[in-house]
């Protein structure tokens, strides 16, 4: 099984609204097609939109879980978003991550999802499949509500 490397490519912030723990919506995933015997296909886009209540995303992590196997989770670190007078306003902040998951091997999905996608929704996935879900944690260690992808397919292990 090759591990999964992944990157934080871009934060945006602007107003918005909520509570302090940060909440994650999945907007866009690219491409709908993995072919982990490839390298130049096995790496996965997660778009990404943000809201946190008290700016302190920044400095947090996205934690990105393959639902395939339990333990199977990459953390991207978030560099600072918000300014230092937002965050000690606790200024609520909103905007887009784009989260970048390289070098997507082959897993065979276990028979119920990881611990963390059911908790989130996603039932048993197809061997042919993929899902990947998204949990932001603030620099206060608040683990907002996550959101899953779609299915993304993988093309079968040689």
């Amino acid at each position: 099984m090759r591990r999964h490397l992944a990157w934080l490519l871009a934060a945006v912030a602007c107003g918005g609204g909520g509570d302090d723990a940060p909440s994650a919506a999945i907007v866009e995933v690219a491409p709908e097609t993995l072919d982990p015997s490839r390298d130049d296909a096995d790496d996965l886009t997660l778009t990404v939109e943000y809201a946190d209540g008290d700016a302190d995303l920044g400095g947090g992590i996205a934690r990105v879980h393959d639902c395939r196997a339990d333990g199977v989770v990459v953390d991207l670190a978030i560099p600072l978003i918000a300014s230092e007078e937002a965050v000690d306003e606790g200024v609520p902040i909103e905007g887009r991550l784009a989260l970048y998951v390289s070098d997507i091997g082959w897993i065979e999905p276990e028979a119920s999802p990881a611990p963390a996608c059911a908790d989130l929704g996603v039932e048993a996935i197809d061997p042919d499949q993929a899902v990947f879900c998204v949990v932001l944690v603030d620099a206060a260690d608040h683990a907002g509500d996550g959101d899953c992808s779609p299915p993304v397919a993988i093309v079968a292990e040689p």
